[in-house]
């Protein structure tokens, strides 16, 4: 007789089941419960889950079939055993299946037969472990259907029934799916980066995240919420792949940690702000021991001095910087910094940590009090400026989505409210672009504009939604201070200008200043502004009739007071839960022990009660013995104590145990004490907040143009909303993120100009998988502004052509060709480049520019004339070491603001501009300069002035930027710009000219600037 594990006999089984699951496909065989289990084995013993899948989905009987078999049995069993596996079958399919396995998934869910058994079997905790993951994997395959009502799988997954049990299981993986489902059950309705911080920062598994839309949105209102909705999980898994770094490099010992680490840290109370100036409520944690930047400093006023005004003291735990608690190698919880420098001062240090969410809180709380050892760790990433564009991001709708989500070129141009009050000035410009602005506009000076630029001018005065585009030189923000005065002038709408930077910023309103736009029309908002436009900001500006409502005000401050007093109760009960607090808790909770407790006094003559030490006796004179494991004493005699005699005769493990749990329960209840007092008291926080907002939004009314930067609309968020400007100009829109733009559309704004130029760097991001150049499809750092346009040819204006020579040298545009090799620098990360976790060097470029900067010095150029720029941190960084230590008095005067990497000069100009490229390797590999913006900002930024040095081969011989570069080199080889070292020649003898292959090669040929001949 064969054996049942016989393989010839397993594989005629096999052979069967298959068959089976073909017939019925075929139709040829009906389904019935016996047979609805041999058809889904069969389907489990298909080799290939995504030829299964293909079967089912081109078989007519296909889906009907398997929605029929998953509902015959509904048994536990059925759950744990062959349900649970043809689902996990089906989901090893998830690659490759995409809408075939979501219809597929969905028929079996629909209508919830089987679905609803398999919920309340988790629920009951009646499923194993791999029928829970299986349950946990579908649940966040349904919530992530893109053509279905998600919301009856948002309601389970919602429950914490669901949630919680998944977050809290013993494997790993299930914990793994709980954190994702709980990520995507976040909406952009309620979450801040915070709340979500622990599950997310965590989470190994990849994020839900759509790939950016291109033309198949229709007019819908879903696809608005959608695109708002991935619009928010992109920026917040930029802002989480930071912090990710920054935590995983805290966590190992040898890790690139850039942030301050505090080895142990106790708590020591809440802290809710001065009287004068009440805050949210947060927890105050004491240092082992003081920081080493404060060391052999005593008085405490020259601790608070150096903490805020030293540039090193300064940014010690900066406020709103994100720091994560951590015991040995788990991480605890996050939390944010509230900067109190008198209490930053104190010897130890005391941190004022802000805590979100009661999750988090009760957490945090609970190991805090028990650990012995807690650390704090800063996490040096910037979340503190993005966090109120998330939290702009919280809308449902968005002005203009015509335009911004619709539009195509065949759709009409539509007007703007303001059209008509501006029709006039268009009208003129149309017929005659040339004409004579001040005609028609109160302008200081004579203006006239050319074609191009005319037509940039009449689309803004004209159009909903207009773009103004060019490179470098263009007068794009001049154009866009002449709509700006427009506006102003001609309607009653009011403006609101947003620039990247505040330099950007500063500059736009000099320019509104000098076309006579009065001081009193505009507003500033957000610090760091500088001279000359100091006088406009916000805290500057005179209050007017503006009155607070007192009486409500202080009503709130009295409320708040009240709930703040019931926290710092609760508060010191959680830090030491004593005997008189577990008696208050027996009273309230477990009468029984209460009364076992209860101690009289006095006798029933009035006597009072002694112990046989013949001292009185206390309150807690029982419950005291009790919990030693004694018997009543004295007392034992009582009637109410012979009355408990079930309390009094337990062993003393098991008191031991009840303990225990009644702290426990001490525990849990005082914490959510904190948590409902917290809350209260944090609402009329805010609340009283929103009272001084109104004179914000009171100012704001009566201004024409309000000015800020992307996070400054960003932060007056609520204010701006409640102003409604009717005009949104943005400029250096190429380098804001959409999700940064979309923040400054307030409900009102029915007309957006962008200006800027999207052939240059495109936005920073932190996470290179969700850039244009991974090619993932996220595309998050392409502005609104580059999806929007197409760029047109463009021509040198004359007056390039009359930019003067520079003095010394043979050419105005200079590359130096050399072979010298780069290497690396492993402490610098570029993340630019990849994500890159080390920078690139090349010390024969360090040593040539420093002497290429010093020769142009001593041919009269100040260091205001010249800027060095680099691609690579570690190039920028060798250079300013290389400043550093170098005591040529003749360099003394280059500041290190002088060198710069080149992503940061966008937007900036030098009349001479020094570029090491660094990149030289027989390999040709050249990272990030392959992007053509890059190389643009490389070559843009120079107005008399560009020497270039590199090796020309690794950047030709480029694989992926090769092409880029030959056209390059194609127009610097036609001008005879490449030189075989740095070409100089004699101001006084203009025929000695000689090329300069080494740095020593300065001092030989050209001492002093000069040539060797003698004067």
């Amino acid at each position: 007789m064969e054996s049942r594990t016989d393989p010839a006999l397993h594989s005629s089984r096999v052979s069967k089941l298959k068959k089976r699951f073909l017939d019925v496909l075929s139709g040829s065989v009906k389904l019935d419960p016996r047979g609805a289990s041999l058809f889904l084995q069969g389907l489990c013993a298909q080799d290939d889950p995504a030829v299964c899948l293909g079967a089912i989905a081109g078989s007519a009987h296909g889906l009907a079939s398997v929605q029929s078999a998953m509902q015959f049995d509904l048994s536990v069993q059925f759950m744990n055993g062959l349900g649970s596996t043809v689902l996990e079958y089906l989901l090893r399919a998830s690659d490759v299946g995409g809408d075939a396995l979501d219809t597929l998934l969905f028929h079996v869910v629909e209508p919830p037969i089987f679905w609803g058994v398999f919920v309340r079997t988790f629920q009951q905790g009646a499923l194993s472990e791999d029928a829970q993951l299986a349950f946990a994997k579908v649940l966040s395959r349904l919530l992530t259907l893109q053509d279905q009502d998600t919301t009856p799988y948002r309601d389970v997954a919602a429950r914490p029934s669901i949630q919680g049990s998944l977050i809290a299981s013993s494997k790993h993986d299930i914990r793994e799916m709980g954190h994702l489902i709980k990520h995507i059950l976040s909406s952009t309705s309620s979450v801040t980066v915070y709340d979500f911080s622990m599950g997310l920062i965590l989470c190994k598994k990849s994020p839900f995240l759509r790939t950016a839309y291109g033309d198949e949105l229709d007019t819908s209102e879903i696809p608005v919420k959608d695109y708002l909705d991935n619009t928010f999980r992109m920026l917040r898994e930029d802002i989480l792949f930071d912090i990710r770094q920054e935590v995983q490099a805290a966590l190992q010992k040898d890790g690139k940690h850039r942030g301050l680490r505090v080895n142990s840290v106790s708590m020591v109370g809440i802290y809710t702000g001065p009287d004068t100036r009440k805050t949210r409520w947060a927890i105050m944690l004491q240092c082992d021991s003081d920081f080493w930047q404060l060391k052999g400093m005593s008085e405490e006023d020259a601790r608070v001095n150096f903490l805020t005004r030293d540039p090193l003291g300064s940014k010690i735990l900066r406020h709103q910087s994100l720091v994560c608690l951590a015991s040995g190698e788990d991480i605890i919880s996050f939390g944010t910094v509230n900067r109190v420098e008198e209490l930053l001062a104190s010897k130890p240090p005391i941190i004022v940590l802000q805590l979100d969410g009661d999750v988090n809180i009760r957490k945090t709380l609970t190991s805090l009090r028990m650990s012995k050892n807690v650390q704090l760790i800063q996490i040096d990433a910037a979340t503190f400026a993005f966090e109120p564009v998330l939290s702009a991001l919280k809308k449902n709708s968005i002005p203009l989505s015509k335009e911004i989500l619709f539009w195509n070129p065949e759709s009409p141009l539509e007007s703007c409210r303001s059209r008509i009050s501006l029709s006039h000035i268009a009208n003129v410009l149309t017929s005659n672009p040339s004409v004579e602005l001040n005609n028609f506009l109160d302008l200081p000076k004579s203006i006239n504009l050319d074609k191009a630029q005319a037509k940039s001018l009449v689309s803004g005065l004209q159009q909903r939604v207009s773009l103004i585009q060019g490179p470098p030189g263009t007068d794009k923000s001049f154009i866009g201070a002449l709509l700006a005065k427009a506006i102003h002038d001609e309607t009653a709408q009011t403006i609101l200008v947003v620039c990247y930077t505040n330099h950007a910023l500063d500059q736009f309103l000099g320019d509104l200043l000098e076309y006579d736009i009065p001081d009193k029309s505009i507003v500033r908002l957000g610090c760091r502004s500088n001279q000359s436009t100091d006088h406009l900001a916000l805290h500057r500006q005179p209050r007017g009739r503006f009155e607070y409502d007192w009486e409500k005000i202080n009503q709130l401050k009295f409320a708040a007071s009240y709930h703040g007093d019931k926290l710092q109760t609760h508060f010191d009960k959680l830090l030491d839960v004593n005997d008189k607090h577990l008696m208050t808790h027996l009273e309230d909770n477990h009468p029984e022990f209460f009364e076992a407790f209860r101690v009289p006094l006095e006798t029933e003559d009035g006597m009072t009660r002694v112990g046989r030490n013949g001292q009185a006796i206390d309150r807690k004179y029982l419950f005291s013995r009790w919990m030693r494991g004694l018997n009543a004493g004295v007392l034992s005699c009582e009637p109410h104590v012979q009355a408990s005699a079930r309390v009094w005769s337990m062993a003393r493990s098991a008191r031991q145990q009840l303990l225990n749990k009644w702290r426990q329960e001490l525990l849990t209840e005082e914490l959510e004490s904190i948590c409902r007092s917290g809350r209260s008291y944090n609402t009329l926080q805010d609340n009283i907040k929103q009272h001084f907002v109104k004179s914000t939004v009171s100012i704001l009314e009566g201004k024409r143009i309000i000015a800020c930067t992307t996070t400054g609309a960003a932060i007056y968020a609520e204010a701006l909303e409640q102003v409604g400007p009717g005009v949104l100009l943005v400029e250096e829109a190429g380098e804001i993120l959409e999700s940064h733009t979309l923040t400054a559309l307030s409900h009102n704004v029915d007309q957006m100009i962008l200006i800027g130029d999207h052939k240059q760097l495109r936005p920073k991001v932190n996470n290179y998988q969700l850039t244009v150049e991974k090619g993932e499809g996220y595309d998050l750092n392409r502005s609104l502004f580059e999806r929007l346009l197409t760029y047109p040819e463009l021509m040198d204006a004359p007056s390039t052509y009359q930019r003067s020579d520079i003095r010394g040298v043979h050419s105005n545009v200079i590359f130096v060709n050399h072979d010298h090799p780069e290497d690396e620098n492993s402490n610098i990360g570029d993340r630019g480049d990849g994500g890159a976790k080390s920078s690139k060097q090349n010390a024969y470029e360090v040593q040539m520019v420093l002497k290429i900067v010093r020769y142009l010095a001593q041919q009269g150029y100040k260091s205001e004339n010249i800027v060095v720029l680099t691609p690579y941190l570690g190039q920028l960084h060798q250079l300013r070491d290389a400043l550093k230590h170098d005591n040529d008095p003749i360099l003394n005067d280059l500041d290190s603001s002088d060198l710069a990497s080149a992503d940061n000069y966008q937007g900036e100009e030098s009349d001479i501009v020094v570029t090491s490229l660094t990149r030289s390797n027989k390999t040709n590999a050249i990272g990030f300069m392959d992007s053509p913006e890059r190389l643009n900002v490389l070559l843009s930024r120079a107005r008399d002035g560009l020497i270039l040095i590199g090796n020309s081969q690794t950047f030709l011989q480029s694989r992926k930027g090769g092409g880029l570069w030959r056209r390059f080199f194609t127009l610097l080889e036609k001008g005879q710009y490449v030189f075989q070292g740095f070409p100089v020649k004699c101001q006084r003898h203009p025929d000695r000219a000689v090329l300069l292959q080494r740095a020593s090669d300065f001092d030989e040929h050209c001492p002093g600037g000069g040539c060797t001949e003698v004067w």
